[in-house]
């Protein structure tokens, strides 16, 4: 495995070792963002107790107000060394200024428009680069928003990633209050007067995110409001619905309240991929629990019903392609 890059300034922050557990840590100065001083973390797990080697890529995006501890808790456990454990190649990525990225000099104006242009498409060359192999692509929620959003506007596609997996994500469910006429407006006014909104005083997770996104995803699910790249007037759910060669899975929780799961299966389901599956986490499938927004993860439950789903979906794909 290489420890630098050729595309880009990489520089490794720290190497951890937890038990078994290997973390290497590097920051991905990609300098294809209008603010120079963005720096991406990502993660590469490894295991001490078994010899370096070459399988799937996997790059796994949190969701908002949160970090890569969605993926990998304090102790070294988590989804995340689940796939490791199965024999994937495991790298988590961290939004600006979440987890071990830091704080860009623009940072209050960050958006989900910017992580698409610029940070998706340089820790996908960057994996690529480092792996040998075009990632797979796993995101919880806004990270599943992103991932998606990516794919619509070309970033990732069949020549440089092999599949998505998405995870209570939707885009076409609008909340009803934002209908209203000004309501958007004056909660853009409010938001962008405090800069950022804290996850720990909203009791909703351990990080902040910046008014640039919160705003942007209010303007998008306005009454008039569109899924797009305002930069390059491209609206993507058309292309979500043209599809591209990525395979997807798309997960939903039946009791998600947040992305109810009827939205985040319609989502999907307009996705114009040859190649798609769907599940509902929930009792009426078989689940002994109706699973929601976060617990569709982290939780014991997940560990032995949720996981293998998605280690075996991508298991399955990769003998497709070996095929």
């Amino acid at each position: 495995m290489k420890s630098s890059s050729e595309l880009f300034p990489v520089s490794l922050l720290r190497a951890d070792v937890l038990g078994d557990l290997t973390e290497d840590v590097y920051l991905v100065k990609h300098n294809r963002d209008p603010d120079r001083s963005v720096q991406i973390a990502v993660s590469h797990l490894g295991l001490r107790s078994r010899s370096a080697r070459k399988g799937q890529p996997l790059v796994l995006l949190h969701g908002s107000f949160t970090n890569r501890g969605f993926w990998l808790s304090d102790k070294g456990q988590g989804l995340a060394r689940y796939l490791l454990e199965q024999g994937f190649d495991v790298w988590l990525m961290e939004q600006r200024g979440h987890g071990l990225s830091p704080r860009n000099q623009d940072y209050v104006r960050n958006t989900l428009e910017r992580y698409v242009l610029s940070d998706i498409p340089a820790v996908n060359d960057f994996v690529q680069e480092q792996s040998g192999y075009k990632p797979v692509w796993i995101g919880h929620s806004l990270g599943g928003v992103i991932i998606s959003s990516s794919v619509a506007a070309g970033r990732l596609n069949g020549d440089n990633a092999s599949a998505m997996v998405l995870l209570g994500t939707q885009i076409v469910r609008r909340p009803w209050y934002l209908w209203l006429p000004l309501t958007s407006l004056v909660l853009r006014l409010l938001v962008k007067s405090k800069a950022e909104l804290d996850g720990r005083k909203l009791g909703i997770g351990p990080e902040n995110e910046p008014a640039g996104l919160v705003n942007e995803y209010l303007a998008r699910h306005s009454l008039f409001g569109r899924w797009q790249i305002r930069s390059e007037k491209l609206k993507l759910l058309p292309a979500w619905k043209q599809g591209t060669g990525l395979p997807l899975l798309a997960l939903a929780a039946a009791a998600d309240k947040s992305d109810p799961a009827k939205a985040c299966l319609r989502f999907a389901s307009l996705y114009g991929g040859v190649q798609k599956d769907s599940v509902l986490l929930g009792k009426s499938e078989g689940f002994s629990r109706d699973y929601g927004h976060v617990d569709m993860v982290v939780s014991k439950e997940a560990a032995t019903e949720v996981w293998p789903r998605i280690s075996g979906w991508l298991s399955k794909l990769g003998q497709q392609v070996d095929a």
